[in-house]
């Protein structure tokens, strides 16, 4: 393939993994552009084309899923993956072996079941069929995924409330009335059973699967019997109504509680779909059991074995009437009462503390939306608007910081992360139990407003520089939000723990997925600021931290954007592979003589410090010598310029360092002169052009 063809595919490629795209998709895209670069045989062309992509490849290897797809795709797939691995480019990249015994396990289960062997029961939940459309456009293959729902219903004090997790507002307003609709036929049933149901709900619909394509009504029938499950659960009916064992649905529900039809084209899709899993009963509408059967015939042509049956179902009275589909019983009495009492004792308490307090604390007591936080030390504490905890999480966070904004800001950040007005709290620097030993968790969680997990992502890329191959043992910190091309991403800041590599990244603030996207830096990030600085309306990524190579405290700037580049530095310490950023400005900050006089390899940094003084149109950030922290400080002021520089010497820097000249460990000129900050500032170096230059050589 000539290199400009290769380059189209790359565009092609990295637009597509921006898309909405299901895991399966993006990863069978990203295989076959590796398969076109990998057969050009030319080392420069693989060396230069695959790294890019590397990250996003072994994402989408471990969210990938065999169920949905011939195994044949699979056993594709395979042995590019591990011919990847044994690569000088991906060897790093580790999990390779884990995430290959997976998938050839799960191969070997899927033609288990398309052999009519058994397996395990399937978890009994109302699953539905979803295909990824734009991929089938793309590929001609069949893809999607099999989808579930949890359904979660709270008593509401005025109107009903619908929460779709995750959020999207495209596939709200596709889905909503047809959610509204599935919600009044299953009360409508529930009321069968329970004397009296409360008017108003808070309706929380998860997606187990996140897939984030759901489309039209066809999810109505598996989603009425979700909530008629949930609801006669939630008021503790003596009838119960649970889905059988590996059951799927497609159709929609009508108000006349008729299930209604798709296509005779998507319901040989989905029937295709669901031949490719665990699941042995399909369900779809009476008017298209033909088609189902008709292509269920036609893929038992190579696999006769396989145990999968299509049930034609007319509306909800039919489904309700097949003890194969769906179980009605009653429940246990004393199950019940149980149930009952566990509810009167909350509600005895609620009633108690409400009685007992005045308006401010009801009200502060049913707001559940977190709005702060604060720490202690052991726990970081968050609270609604009027103060109350709603939940608390362990933390490393010392407690001398625990009153410095910037420094908690870095450990955890309040945001509504898909705009449905309750906030969601993501979480770093988080401690973890296990067997009574406290470890640390170095990646990011994302709660929700109970203190559930929504996600959690955990950074580990591998890569190279000439001092060898660095390992993946990573702390990490928040930076801030930021959206690209439409899409709210969350940054982050990841520095090696016993090695010097960092990296500025982002992850989709929505679901934790990777995005493309990093800034390797051969120092550690401790703290940095997103900002259009030249009000392009294209943001900026300012920070502070080391460089190894230079053995020096950086401050720098450069555009963010959704490509994998190096900051410069000694050949040495460069980081392999990627290309070398241009910056928006990158400086230098030498060790002072009080540095070197206590022989300290690169000074401290407080990274409570750093901030954008907008009055003063300026960046401040503070450093003080390792051995004298608590002291002797250092503060440079940086104009918005990024020419400019201020000194402002800390007074017991000054009273330390001038004993020092005095007893001659040190020359002169004393620290409180003209002639000892122009030192200062004439030690200091700006990238320009490729080169360290002094302030003079910049104009």
């Amino acid at each position: 393939m000539h290199i400009l063809q290769l380059e189209q595919e790359r565009t092609a490629l990295k637009e597509k993994l921006v898309g909405g795209f299901s895991n399966q998709a993006k990863l069978i895209f990203i295989y076959h552009f590796f398969e076109k670069t990998l057969s050009t045989k030319n080392k420069n062309l693989i060396d230069s084309y695959l790294p890019e992509f590397l990250p996003d490849y072994l994402f989408y290897l471990k969210n990938y899923s065999v169920y949905g797809l011939p195994p044949a795709v699979t056993e594709q797939i395979i042995p590019q993956a591990e011919k990847t691995e044994m690569s000088d480019l991906a060897k790093e990249y580790q999990k390779f072996p884990e995430l290959m015994s997976k998938l050839k396990g799960d191969v070997e289960k899927l033609r288990k079941i398309l052999n009519g062997e058994p397996i395990e029961t399937v978890e009994q939940k109302a699953f539905f069929p979803l295909l990824d459309e734009e991929a089938i456009k793309e590929t001609g293959m069949t893809i999607g995924v099999l989808e579930s729902v949890t359904i979660k219903i709270y008593r509401a004090k005025s109107e009903s409330k619908f929460i779709i997790v995750p959020s999207e507002k495209e596939i709200e307003e596709k889905i909503s009335e047809h959610i509204k609709l599935s919600w009044l036929i299953a009360v409508s049933i529930a009321k069968k059973y329970i004397k009296r149901i409360h008017p108003h709900h808070e309706v929380i619909i998860s997606f187990d699967k996140r897939a984030g394509f759901c489309k039209g009504n066809s999810l109505g029938t598996a989603l009425t019997l979700s909530f008629i499950e949930e609801l006669l659960k939630t008021y503790n009916s003596p009838i119960v109504i649970k889905v059988g064992d590996a059951i799927a649905f497609t159709g929609g529900m009508n108000e006349q509680e008729k299930v209604t039809n798709t296509s005779e084209e998507i319901i040989k899709q989905k029937t295709e779909l669901v031949f490719f899993t665990d699941i042995l009963h399909l369900a779809v509408p009476k008017a298209e059991e033909t088609a189902a059967i008709e292509k269920l015939n036609e893929l038992k042509r190579e696999y006769p074995n396989r145990d999968l049956r299509a049930v034609g179902i007319e509306d909800l009275n039919d489904l309700l009437n097949r003890r194969n589909l769906v179980e009605i019983k009653k429940i246990n009495p004393a199950i019940r009462s149980a149930r009952f009492a566990r509810k009167n004792w909350a509600a005895l308490s609620v009633i108690l503390l409400f009685a007992s307090s005045i308006s401010f604390f009801i009200l502060r007591d049913i707001d559940t939306n977190p709005h702060s936080f604060s720490a202690d030390g052991n726990k970081l504490y968050i609270k609604n608007k009027s103060g109350k905890v709603l939940w608390a999480k362990d933390v490393s966070i010392p407690k001398h910081l625990t009153e410095s904004p910037n420094f908690l800001m870095s450990a955890a950040k309040i945001v509504d992360i898909n705009s449905d007005g309750m906030n969601e709290v993501v979480l770093c620097r988080e401690r973890k139990t296990n067997s009574g030993d406290s470890l640390d968790y170095s990646g990011v969680r994302c709660y929700n407003y109970a203190g559930d997990i929504i996600w959690q992502y955990s950074f580990g890329d591998k890569i190279f520089s000439e001092r060898g191959e660095l390992n993946t043992d990573y702390g990490l910190i928040i930076l801030d939000t930021l959206t690209i091309n439409g899409e709210k991403s969350l940054f982050l800041i990841s520095s090696n723990k016993t090695s010097f590599s960092s990296a500025i990244y982002r992850i989709n603030i929505k679901n934790g997925e990777r995005l493309p996207g990093t800034f390797w830096c051969s120092g550690h990030v401790l703290s940095g600021i997103i900002k259009d600085v030249d009000i392009d309306g294209k943001a900026e990524i300012l920070a502070i931290g080391y460089d190894n190579g230079y053995e020096d405290v950086v401050f720098f700037a450069y555009k963010a954007d959704t490509l994998t580049k190096v900051r410069p530095t000694t050949e040495n310490y460069l980081i392999r592979n990627f290309k070398v950023s241009e910056m928006k400005a990158y400086l230098r900050f030498p060790k002072t003589d009080f540095d070197n006089y206590y022989a300290v390899r690169t000074p401290l940094i407080f990274t409570s410090d750093f901030s954008d003084d907008e009055k003063g149109e300026q960046y401040h950030f503070s450093v003080a010598n390792v051995r004298n922290y608590s002291d002797a400080a250092l503060s440079y002021e940086i104009s918005y310029g990024f020419k400019d520089i201020d000194v402002i010497v800390d007074s017991d820097f000054r009273v330390q360092r001038d004993t020092l000249v005095a007893h001659g460990e040190l020359k002169p000129p004393y620290t409180d002169t003209d002639e000892y900050i122009d030192l200062i500032k004439n030690k200091i170096l700006y990238w320009k052009n490729g080169k360290w230059v002094k302030r003079e050589e910049i104009e």
